[in-house]
């Protein structure tokens, strides 16, 4: 009996881990039972044996397979469920910012006051009054005005506008979708196999529609075929009637009458008792010095510059954007790798721009350029590291990728966002961005086993991603 209890002390000191309690309750059930007086301690372990062995393959099994997903919220295909953001939501207008500064000539009114010595002439001249009386012819201004006229002929305009119609075609957006072939319901189960076929002009109901078009074409690996259509109808061509201002010419000549008031002023010859004014003027008069203030201007134009804010709305692009990282976890580069090189980061980033939607004689927007960066959080309130990751063009394209390495100096917090600018030909930014934190010995626990020695406890664990726009 003692040796029995011996062993089951032994065998509760392997299986301490919580997770296996339940087998040691097992074991000491199977030695309280009746039945099993007589076991010696063999006895037991062989029994243990053959229900412990398969229980922890199981659970091995188990645990390998699905506490990643559980840990760390992972999907089936290995990525991260939200962890890439995007800044404009799909269908959203894309805002255009062209605002530059600019130079202009400010005009700047300045001056001073200087004192000038100046002179001036005193007029002291005067009038000698005088003259006399004679009888005789003298002459007379005889002021008068008279109302004359004469006939002449003007033009009277009687042009206006006149209201014309005419028929015009228009389009209108409408929004509603036709399916050849199978329901909607049957066309979701197989849409994951649908082509798009591009923009065609269609008659519908006896109307003409732009729409989008989409065939399944699919033969499923148990036999049959299934072939629908699906019509997204975007546009309608209506006819309308229309209105227009039209200036008609017009107008005849006619007599009148002018009127105007004449001067017919003149001299008259009286005879009489006239005065004979023989006054003359005296001049005199001198110089006199005098002091005053003079403005001095020196308003002139100068170049400011001035920050004007402008751009316009664009019509949003649509496409895909997939992001590779490796490793998962980031760590500084003053941590080594299995190689003994540096820690770093593999980042590839992949577009695709979707075309199906685009109007007849619309030229699908390229990406020209593209900038990468990351703002590293550190740790200790020490501000933030910016790491230039790309900047610069690329060859203009519907679908490309950009594919860099990464050193960081410094570790950074959850905080961390790596940001991702794809700039297209019509001034639309795609920007992506996630949560990038760089694991450093401040940051986490490092056991003397190296950067593979406990990874519940890194910051981080993305590596594939994929966002629409």
């Amino acid at each position: 009996m003692g040796r029995n209890i011996f062993l089951f002390k032994k065998i509760r000191i392997l299986t301490e881990n919580p997770d296996f309690d339940r087998f040691s309750e097992l074991y000491s059930e199977l030695y309280m039972k009746k039945n099993f007086k007589n076991f010696t301690g063999r006895d037991y372990l062989r029994r243990l044996k053959i229900i412990l062995v398969p229980f922890l393959l199981m659970l091995f099994y188990l645990f390998s397979v699905f506490l990643p997903f559980i840990i760390f919220e992972k999907d089936l295909y290995g990525s991260n469920e939200g962890w890439l953001k995007l800044d404009n939501p799909p269908g959203e207008q894309v805002w255009v910012d062209t605002s530059h500064w600019e130079t202009r000539m400010i005009y700047k009114k300045d001056g001073y006051y200087r004192d000038l010595t100046k002179q001036r002439y005193v007029d002291t001249s005067y009038m000698v009054n005088q003259g006399y009386y004679k009888t005789g012819e003298y002459q007379v201004w005889v002021e008068e005005k008279s109302v004359q006229s004469y006939v002449t002929k003007r033009y009277v305009d009687t042009s206006h506008w006149e209201t014309r119609y005419r028929t015009v075609e228009k389009i209108v957006h409408v929004n509603f979708a036709v399916i050849n072939g199978t329901d909607s319901y049957g066309w979701s189960v197989y849409s994951f196999a649908s082509q798009a076929r591009g923009m065609q002009k269609v008659s519908y109901n006896g109307a003409q529609y732009m729409a989008a078009i989409y065939v399944i074409d699919y033969r499923p690996a148990r036999g049959g075929h299934v072939y629908a259509t699906k019509y997204l109808f975007l546009y309608k061509f209506v006819t309308v009637q229309e209105s227009y201002s039209v200036m008609v010419s017009s107008g005849y000549w006619e007599n009148y009458t002018v009127r105007y008031l004449a001067d017919t002023s003149h001299w008259e010859t009286r005879t009489g008792k006239y005065w004979v004014d023989t006054s003359y003027r005296v001049a005199t008069g001198y110089w006199k010095d005098y002091y005053e203030k003079e403005w001095v201007d020196t308003s002139r134009y100068e170049p400011e510059k001035f920050w004007v804010k402008d751009g316009f709305y664009e019509e949003p692009i649509h496409g895909k954007v997939i992001v590779r990282k490796d490793p998962q976890y980031i760590f500084t580069r003053w941590h080594k790798n299995n190689g003994g090189s540096e820690c770093g980061m593999n980042l590839r980033v992949d577009w695709e721009i979707d075309s199906a939607e685009l109007m007849p004689g619309q030229v699908p927007k390229k990406i020209i350029s593209a900038k990468i960066f990351q703002d590293v959080a550190r740790y200790k309130n020490k501000g933030t590291n910016k790491i230039v990751i790309y900047n610069g063009n690329v060859s203009p394209s519907l679908a490309g990728f950009i594919s860099t390495f990464t050193l960081f100096d410094f570790a950074g917090n959850e905080d961390s966002i790596l940001h991702v600018f794809l700039y297209a030909e019509g001034g639309q930014t795609i920007h992506v961005y996630f949560s990038n934190p760089v694991n450093g010995f401040n940051s986490i626990n490092i056991n003397l086993e190296g950067t593979l020695s406990d990874p519940e406890r890194w910051l981080g664990g993305n590596s594939y991603g994929e966002i629409m726009f």
